[in-house]
């Protein structure tokens, strides 16, 4: 995967804002930029908005927050294709004057029926060239390449993932430049760009490999040189489907609202297809050992798991005091101290897996207490009341509220009750916390002193 035409490596990453980005445009946007770092070149932005009808404002906005967010920066763009149509007129211009590119006239209603007889016979569909030699004809027209016809023509390209790929012209048939809208055609626009950009690499989706065959021969009949690709096969879903836009799921704003650290998703995504060691990696880290050579030939899944597990281990090494800025905690608006706000995040943290769960859990222990409906049935049953009086005489008695004193209590609570240890602890937590689940019961009340615990008990007497 080495520079075909100048030192000056260029990538870029080229979405279209038709929907919130997700994992798998990430992970191609990150491997352009890595490469980029890793080669001292340069990552450029543009954003593919032709297609008018389906490309939102928002979308684009978003696109833009949701990569500075993650750190991925870009050293020129964005481009905006909507703003480049004339440019794409030219270059038409130039194919249709030195006969590398036609006048087509055919009508959908031709176009359509030349498809149900192409495969009614047992053939690809292919555009049969009809209007090649036509100087005129009436009504609206699109723009069409000429493939070369030469017998036997291969296109040919290395591939930085799947090797030397080969593709018989023949199989390809004059293909859309320009559409009857005047609209430039995705292959099009993507060649111009990328040749007047001097984009030098190219890392996307295996999905694309179809394309690749076509762009070559545009490069070709520009005179510009064709850059390298490599296509790295498709992030899958749990279901083994390719990721989409429509996959809320897995987009990057879904992820962000749900609590996951940008650093998490970072790390979890470089590894979709590159074998990483367990250690956490920055995109610094990444690019120092970047390799187009260490990707897989394989599709990857996207695993939820392996990102929860990232981020609860970020979220264990990080300060009080940074993650209370980062799940944009105020301890004035819950009606707490700072310290007390530290205290309770610091206890809580090793066992959020989000910041969202981060929040939820240090809820339990600061500001005003909600209670589940499951914490509510369980304060109603029978042995509630008789455990939490006896829990509470120990509290009340004991002088200093460390681990050695909860166990004590919960040791004479046993005795007094005669409730057996997992129906003894239920109804404590559920009148201390609002919740059936949560940090352990020495912690939350460590966090919550001895004033704190006897009001919370007392409520539920």
């Amino acid at each position: 995967f080495m520079t075909p035409m100048t030192s000056a490596v260029k990538t870029r990453f080229a979405p279209s804002p038709t929907g919130y980005l997700h994992v798998g445009s990430v992970r191609t946007a990150l491997f352009n930029l890595l490469y980029a770092m890793r080669t001292g070149g340069k990552f450029i932005l543009r954003v593919e908005d032709t297609d008018l009808e389906r490309s939102k404002p928002e979308f684009e906005q978003a696109l833009y927050d949701d990569l500075n967010w993650l750190g991925i920066t870009w050293d020129d763009g964005p481009y905006r294709q909507s703003e480049r149509l004339d440019l794409y007129r030219e270059y038409a211009g130039k194919l249709l004057e030195n006969g590398r590119a036609y006048k087509c006239w055919c009508t959908k209603e031709r176009l359509e029926e030349l498809k149900k007889k192409q495969l009614a016979a047992g053939t690809p569909p292919r555009y049969d060239g009809r209007c090649r030699g036509e100087k005129q004809g009436s009504g609206d027209f699109v723009v069409r390449f000429a493939v070369p016809r030469a017998p036997e023509k291969q296109i040919s390209f290395i591939d930085g993932v799947h090797g030397a790929i080969s593709v018989d012209a023949g199989v390809i048939g004059d293909f859309i430049l320009i559409g009857s809208d005047k609209a430039a055609s995705y292959n099009f626009a993507a060649v111009v760009d990328d040749a007047l950009m001097a984009i030098t690499h190219i890392i996307r989706g295996d999905d694309h490999i179809s394309n690749t065959a076509r762009q070559a021969l545009l490069f070709e009949a520009l005179g510009f040189n064709v850059p390298m690709f490599a296509h790295i096969p498709l992030v899958l879903s749990p279901e083994k489907t390719p990721l989409s836009k429509r996959d809320t799921g897995s987009s990057i704003r879904a992820l962000r609202n749900e609590g996951y650290l940008p650093e998490a998703i970072i790390d979890s995504t470089a590894r979709l297809g590159w074998s990483l060691d367990d250690d956490i990696l920055t995109i610094n880290d990444m690019a120092d050992i970047f390799a187009i050579e260490r990707l897989s030939k394989s599709p990857s899944v996207f695993d939820i798991d392996r990102l929860k597990y990232t981020n609860k281990k970020l979220i264990r090494q990080q300060s009080a005091a940074v993650l209370i800025k980062r799940a944009s905690l105020n301890a004035t608006q819950i009606g707490v101290s700072d310290a007390m706000l530290e205290k309770a995040i610091d206890a809580v943290k090793t066992n959020a897996t989000t910041l969202n769960e981060l929040s939820k859990l240090a809820a339990q222990l600061i500001g005003n207490l909600t209670f589940s409906d499951e914490a509510q049935a369980e304060l109603k049953s029978a042995d509630a009341k008789s455990v939490i009086c006896a829990f509470l005489s120990g509290i009340e008695k004991a002088t200093l509220l460390d681990e050695k004193a909860y166990n004590d209590i919960i040791t004479s609570a046993k005795k007094t009750t005669l409730v057996k240890s997992a129906r003894l602890f239920m109804p404590i937590r559920c009148a201390l916390t609002g919740s059936t689940k949560g940090i352990e019961l020495h912690r939350v009340i460590e966090v919550l002193g001895k004033e704190k615990t006897v009001e919370r008990l007392k409520k539920w007497l």
